[in-house]
């Protein structure tokens, strides 16, 4: 299941200090390496074993003001884990990049 929403007065970092409190993971800042008091725009996991589901949150800025923020709720850890797995596949194949060991 996703969900795609408009904030208007929302920016990357209030959706990111919310999604802090409820214990996600920042996985990359955009733009890329920037800190968070600087960032455009963010992917995000959250959710474990004990915590529920796993979402995958994708944030960026408007230029226009607030932000678009996009989720997927994965139905299971082994839906989520199977992702994960396909990226690093894709990520090995076509970008001759070393899986992780």
């Amino acid at each position: 299941m996703s969900f795609a929403s408009t904030l208007g007065k929302e920016t990357p970092q209030t959706v990111w200090s919310t999604q802090e409190a409820l214990g996600a993971r920042l996985m990359l800042a955009i733009p890329f390496g920037s800190r968070v008091e600087d960032m455009l725009g963010f992917i995000s996991v959250m959710g474990d074993k004990d915590l529920g589901l796993p979402v995958l949150t994708l944030c960026v800025d408007r230029p226009a003001g607030g932000a678009i923020v996009s989720t997927v709720v994965f139905d299971s850890t082994d839906r989520y884990t199977d992702f994960v797995s396909r990226l690093l596949v894709d990520s090995a194949m076509k970008f001759e990049v070393a899986a992780l060991d």
